[in-house]
């Protein structure tokens, strides 16, 4: 223990608050909570036999620490649960991050609210529903949707400038309130049962349907009654095919946990109305396990548990019962920490004095988990063996635990881009990926030149940083790898293991001849010549210093993570490339257009969305852009058309 951490300790309040453990270059390694900050953060520094391998490694590690005081327990959980998913720290658990995850978003604030799956969840007016687990289950659960209820489809610009109902409203998939007229209190309402479908509220949406229902048909408004009618036969069959019944009156999550020491499963099993609607399986490497243990008697499990509800329940829909394997101690207060504002605290309990269904559901949840967990474990297995093969095969000090390949993208010159994927322990980490703008190379493309800036910079960055790559790979050959080198050697002294990986190629042409006219033109001069076939070469890595390349053998655990790593990084440089030609080519139509500045090119881009939007729309949508005037919009369309 260093003399700054010493003095610090000696002069910690005995209060609730958050503390960080730093790293030597003052990364955020660990992001904990506690009631009283003194005798926790104590004791990480306390020698102990209860320590575990990984905690003493944390510690190992810890260079310095800070604190943030907060008047209660709550609060010291809500900012824990902030600061995990902004420092992303590596010994706390971390779910996969939500842009992973589709969001349904729905804007109350427009005329005409419609559902839309994104990605990420903004800081707009919109409300957000999820994160939903699966894109392709949500997606067949919308479009079930959209068969009960006749919502909106089209998109803002299709709406306001149509002049005739589409096929969706000769269907009766869509009211049309894009040319009928349809009062939107209706509208809005139907738009909310929808969402409490996808919530898993059937009988709910029913009862409430019915009510519609009786009304209107007391109004004597026999359409409005029958199309009510047909929105509950159809919820009753989606029901039927989706959903499981477990027991009338059930509601709530159930929550599943399985470990070990080298990851940990959580399973959320999800009943609404009595019936099991989906799951969610999660895991992780198991670190936050091995937090040393608490004196204010707070467990491992509990500090899992309690990591795992707050960052799962963020911006999600929250039941008012949740059954957990294990009771917490501080359950109370986990309770209102995942709560939104203004909701009642969900029933956060374990297993204790609940009776039938529960602990079979429980059981359910934990047999879920283990499954994961194993899955999870036999993965990381292979995976650690196939590093450990490819350290063989390039004859590497150690298994290449971050491995990070570079690839270039250009056309002709133009819009020249370079990919930098990284892999962990043989995973992608698509948070680590980078896209560099190659700056040095105009005109005529140059790989050559584009790689040596490209890991230049990326060096420079990881100095800097201090999070370069035990292996960087060139996708290329000799050429490649040598440009490579020529800026390592800009950084003396420093050690990064460089490799360029060359794709397959043709070697030489060789006969293909069969038994029979191998024995005719032994007899007849005359025979015709033989075909010629192509003879490839097989993949091949390039290593400094060593002349003849390794040779990958097809299907081997070095060859299956070179390419697959090498592809993505080609994907990836592709996807991007593209995006930015497009993007260049767009602007480039508009730069001849008189009158269209910079300024006016971004508003018609970020109003119509496309080129090709641009060039359908008339002149009274064109003049509706600031700055556009008519004769500016007869110049764009004469130009586009």
């Amino acid at each position: 223990m260093n003399v700054g951490i010493r003095n610090k300790l000696s002069s910690l309040p005995r209060e609730p608050g958050v503390y960080f453990m730093k790293g030597a270059r003052g990364q955020v390694l660990y992001v904990g909570k506690a009631k009283n900050l003194k005798s926790r953060v104590s004791s990480y520094f306390v020698d102990s036999k209860e320590h575990s391998a990984k905690t003493r490694s944390l510690v190992r590690e810890i260079q310095d620490f800070e604190i943030m005081l907060v008047k209660t327990e709550v609060d010291a959980l809500l900012l824990e649960r902030t600061l995990i998913k902004h420092h992303q720290p590596p010994f706390n658990i971390l779910l996969r991050d939500d842009k992973e995850y589709p969001y349904v978003r729905i804007d109350f604030s427009e005329d005409w609210p419609r559902l839309e799956i994104v990605r990420r969840r903004k800081d707009d007016r919109a409300e957000y529903f999820g994160p939903f687990s699966a894109a392709g289950s949500l997606r067949t659960s919308m479009d079930a949707i959209k068969q009960v209820f006749p919502l909106i489809r089209c998109s803002q610009w299709e709406f306001e400038h149509t002049k005739r109902v589409c096929n969706y409203y000769h269907m009766k998939m869509c009211l049309g309130p894009c040319v009928n007229p349809v009062e939107k209190s209706a509208y809005r309402a139907m738009l909310r049962d929808a969402m409490a479908l996808l919530e898993g509220k059937n009988d709910e949406v029913v009862k409430a349907l019915k009510a519609k229902m009786l009304a209107s048909s007391q109004r004597e408004q026999f359409e409005l009654a029958a199309s009510y009618r047909d929105q509950i036969s159809a919820i009753d069959v989606l029901s039927e095919r989706q959903t499981v019944m477990v027991a009338p009156d059930i509601d709530g999550d159930v929550i599943g946990l399985a470990t070990s020491n080298d990851a940990t499963a959580v399973h959320v099993s999800m009943i609404r109305g009595g019936r099991l609607i989906g799951g969610d399986s999660f895991t992780f490497t198991t670190t936050a396990m091995d937090v040393p243990e608490d004196p204010e008697g707070t467990s491992a499990i509990d500090e899992t548990l309690t990591h795992f509800l707050l960052q799962y329940y963020e911006g999600r829909h929250v039941p008012l019962r949740i059954v957990l394997p294990h009771d917490l101690l501080n359950s109370d207060s986990v309770a209102v920490a995942i709560t939104a504002s203004g909701s009642k605290p969900p029933d956060l309990r374990g297993l204790r004095n609940l009776r039938a269904p529960w602990p079979d559901l429980v059981g359910i949840a934990q047999k879920n988990a283990q499954y994961a967990h194993d899955e999870s474990v036999r993965g990381m297995d292979r995976r650690r063996s196939s590093l450990e093969a490819l350290q063989k095969t390039l004859g590497l000090d150690a298994p290449p635990r971050r491995m990070e390949c570079i690839d270039i993208s250009n056309l002709q010159g133009t819009a020249i881009v370079a990919s930098d994927v990284c892999f962990i322990d043989g995973h992608p980490d698509k948070s680590l990926y980078r896209i560099y703008n190659v700056e040095s190379v105009q005109g005529s493309p140059d790989d050559y030149a584009s790689i040596r800036e490209v890991v230049r910079r990326r060096i420079e960055r990881g100095v800097r940083e201090g999070d370069l790559p035990d292996l960087l790979v060139i996708d290329g050959g000799r050429g490649q790898l040598e440009s490579a080198l020529t800026s390592l050697a800009e950084f003396p002294g420093l050690t990064l293991k460089i490799v360029s990986i060359a794709k397959s190629r043709i070697e030489k042409f060789h006969e293909k001849k069969s038994a029979s006219n191998a024995s005719a033109s032994n007899n007849t001069s005359s025979s015709k010549p033989s075909s010629r076939a192509p003879k490839h070469s097989l993949e091949r890595v390039f290593r400094p210093g060593i002349d003849s390349p390794v040779p990958l053998v097809p299907g081997s655990p070095a060859y299956r993570l070179l390419t697959q790593i090498r592809d993505e990084a080609h994907r990836f440089a592709i996807t991007k490339h593209r995006k930015k030609r497009s993007k260049l080519g767009q602007k480039s139509l508009l730069e001849d257009v008189e009158g269209v500045g910079p300024k006016i090119r971004e508003a018609l881009l970020m109003h119509f969305g496309s080129i090709e939007a641009i060039a359908n729309a008339n002149l009274d949508a064109l003049v509706l852009v600031k700055g556009v005037t008519r004769e500016i919009a007869a110049r764009i369309a004469r130009k586009l058309r």
